[in-house]
């Protein structure tokens, strides 16, 4: 598979998680093609998804050391039930938003095991092979994830599996 194959196969799915990961379309941008051109300079050809996301995921996670962000990230407002009859797709769109900002509260750990999980669906077994942990720590960490939202959005835990 050629390197530019290898961009258009996986480029919208690094982007995603980049975005969920750090809430800036503009900063997903930018780590997402040095995420690629990290892989280029390399010169090595890696089919595996997982590969890449381990060179995006430090990549976020340096962007975060440099930026002393590491800890909890400041709250900016409450959340707050829509009550107004707005059509479906726009009070969606707004609990979207709801909820990006509610992510970006969390522990970088706990944001990344929802999207993994919650987001992009990879079961219990994926998620702990593409973070390098145990499933255990998957569970258990996703149970705190879950409940750090619940405490930021004010609404009713489910962590259905």
């Amino acid at each position: 598979m050629s390197f530019e194959e290898q961009y258009t196969q996986h480029f919208q799915a690094i982007y995603r998680y980049i975005f969920y990961m750090t809430g800036s379309k503009e900063l997903a941008e930018d780590l997402t093609q040095e995420t690629f051109l990290r892989v280029y300079n390399r010169g090595e050809l890696h089919t595996e998804i997982a590969y890449i996301r381990t060179i995006a995921r430090h990549l976020v996670y340096d962007h975060y050391r440099k930026k002393a962000l590491i800890q909890w990230l400041p709250f900016t407002k409450q959340h707050e039930q829509q009550t107004t009859a707005l059509p479906d797709l726009l009070i969606a769109k707004e609990e979207l938003r709801e909820l990006m900002k509610a992510m970006q509260q969390l522990k970088l750990s706990h944001k990344e095991v929802l999207i993994y999980r919650k987001i992009e669906g990879y079961s219990i077994e994926e998620t702990a092979r593409l973070l390098g942990w145990r499933t255990t720590k998957v569970v258990n960490t996703q149970r705190s994830a879950m409940k750090a939202l619940q405490r930021i959005l004010g609404g009713m835990y489910d962590d259905v599996e």
